[in-house]
């Protein structure tokens, strides 16, 4: 018996690959990484706006895991090159509450598409 447990919603992109959204294991939610594209026109837009739709990406799968940002404890952020890093963590920051989690930030000549800006995993607590 596995104590893996695959998340899933519709309220978030789905996976273009072979991956879930979301696995919950051992009292903690591990997301794959979520791009920053609009749900509803799928459009990408600054790095401002990658990274708002990235967390609310985020949001969803957790509180599907039943989890939320709340109780992030972890999050890798995958920024590409040149992009500013001001306007990323001011959003960052309105999505946050203290402690903050802990954070990794690797700048990458480029993500899935060239348009891509931004994407973000996290690891949140649950149950």
């Amino acid at each position: 018996m596995s104590d893996r447990q695959a998340i899933a919603t519709e309220q978030a992109p789905t996976p273009t690959g072979p991956f879930s959204q979301a696995v919950r294991a051992g009292g903690f939610v591990f997301t794959s990484g979520q791009a920053g594209r609009n749900r509803e026109t799928g459009q990408l837009g600054d790095a401002r706006d990658q990274m708002k739709w990235a967390l609310r990406n985020i949001a969803t799968i957790l509180e599907a895991a039943g989890s939320s940002l709340d109780r992030v404890v972890k999050v890798t952020l995958y920024l590409k090159d040149g992009v500013d890093p001001a306007a990323v963590n001011e959003e960052y920051r309105a999505h946050f509450g203290e402690p903050l989690p802990a954070r990794a930030s690797v700048f990458v000549s480029r993500l899935k598409s060239p348009e891509m800006l931004v994407e973000i995993e996290a690891v949140a607590t649950c149950g």
